[in-house]
């Protein structure tokens, strides 16, 4: 099965948004919406630890593995997207 990059998108940023929920109750980040644009880092504020758990459920839901050189190239949602259909596509 083909996995759209929208699709992959939409499931990301409903990951994410459960995962600040659930983690970050107090933050700023837990009450933004989250679309395919947002930038984890600029728009979110998320540090490199929440960005690692975050990328743990990621990797977890999808049953990938996400090098760090991908990582390092990772801002937006769509971002991740792309990275994700591509390691389930190896």
């Amino acid at each position: 099965m083909k996995l759209s990059t929208e699709a992959v998108a939409g499931k990301l940023a409903e990951i994410l948004a459960e995962y600040l929920k659930n983690n970050w109750v107090d933050t700023p980040a837990s009450k933004r919406a989250i679309t395919a644009t947002t930038d984890m880092v600029s728009d979110l504020q998320l540090d490199s630890f929440q960005v690692m758990e975050f990328m743990l459920e990621v990797e977890d839901h999808y049953d990938v593995a996400i090098d760090l050189e991908s990582l390092s190239h990772i801002q937006t949602i769509l971002d991740l997207a792309a990275v994700v259909i591509a390691a389930k596509s190896v």
